[in-house]
């Protein structure tokens, strides 16, 4: 018998398992089932239950509705919730840690990320401005209770936290990325130092002085990128990774990233200030290339081309850091 859904499941799991994987072995794991058994599913003779279908899904991180062509304007997405503690969110890093690493394991990786605000691996290779965003997403963003009453204080929060973040940067730095920015890709985090200064809610004058000198030292790093063409490790080693980066006139309006690895193709979607929820959803990722397409080709390259403009438009955000500099200072 023919069986379409099921040839198209192990379609799928076959191009998201390692290499080095055994596709057959796994499902007998997961399924509990012979290799004879499972040898006949995938050469789709036998049709999965949908109790073992629902086992796959789960066990390889597939929504159903990947299946389903019939329902065309249906998006499942997935997302690591955020709780009202330092455990939920470590969580939420080490989920972090596990998406970037699962992309820079494929041979052919690229991301494409049009930027409403800093990417957060740029953060995350600065540990002063990483511990002031961990802590501002927390109190402000999460209402973690612990936080409530506390000013932010340099060096005084879970480095567990840091070293999750810091090895997320270390990942990022080995994929192949275009970015777009904006002149104002760069507000948000400045208004939450400006806020935090205001409110009074650094612990020491130095503390803000330290996060600001961090987020110049970014702005400089991605400066010195675009520069080369290739990325950057924390520590200043140049790698082999490519790097693009466009200047855009356009309003981006959230964060929106596109991942493409071999011929699977990825979608993550900010939302909630810093989280991103994902889907694999093939009509929705095809959407989401044309959008991105489209605000390229309205955009302008500055990354090893155009170096007046490049000079031009770091040079407005190193000044805009430096008012903040002057203010916090």
């Amino acid at each position: 018998m023919n069986y379409p859904t099921q040839a198209r499941l192990i379609e799928i799991i076959k191009k998201q398992i390692p290499k080095n994987q055994s596709l057959p072995q796994e499902l007998c794991h997961v399924l509990g089932l012979t290799n004879d058994a499972v040898y006949r599913r995938i050469k789709c003779q036998t049709p999965f239950t949908l109790d073992e279908a629902a086992l796959i899904c789960k066990h390889f991180d597939i929504p159903l509705e990947s299946l389903n062509d019939l329902i065309v304007n249906l998006v499942s997405f997935k997302y690591q919730p955020s709780g009202p503690n330092g455990e939920s969110f470590r969580g939420y890093l080490e989920n972090f840690l596990k998406q970037i690493k699962g992309i820079a394991a494929y041979q052919n990786r690229h991301i494409y990320y049009a930027a409403e605000d800093i990417p957060v691996f740029h953060h995350f290779a600065f540990p002063k401005l990483s511990d002031f965003k961990f802590f501002y997403w927390r109190k402000t963003i999460l209402n973690h209770a612990e936080l409530q009453n506390q000013k932010f204080a340099l060096g005084s929060h879970d480095e567990t936290f840091l070293d999750l973040s810091m090895k997320a940067s270390l990942a990022y730095a080995e994929v192949e990325t275009t970015e777009i920015w904006t002149e104002e890709t760069i507000s948000s985090t400045i208004k939450q130092i400006r806020f935090y200064h205001e409110a009074s809610l650094f612990a020491k004058k130095e503390d803000a002085i330290d996060v600001v000198e961090d987020l110049m030292q970014l702005i400089l790093t991605v400066q010195r990128q675009c520069e080369l063409g290739y990325k950057i490790r924390k520590g200043g080693a140049v790698t082999s990774m490519p790097y693009t980066f466009y200047m855009s006139d356009l309003m981006i309006g959230n964060n929106c990233v596109l991942v493409q690895t071999n011929d699977i193709r990825s979608s993550f979607i900010g939302f909630n200030t810093f989280n991103f929820m994902s889907t694999r959803n093939l009509a929705f990722n095809e959407q989401n290339e044309l959008w991105m397409d489209n605000l390229i080709s309205k955009s302008t390259q500055i990354s090893k081309t155009a170096e007046k403009l490049r000079n031009q438009f770091f040079k407005m955000l190193i000044e805009r850091v430096e008012e903040l500099r002057k203010l916090v200072g």
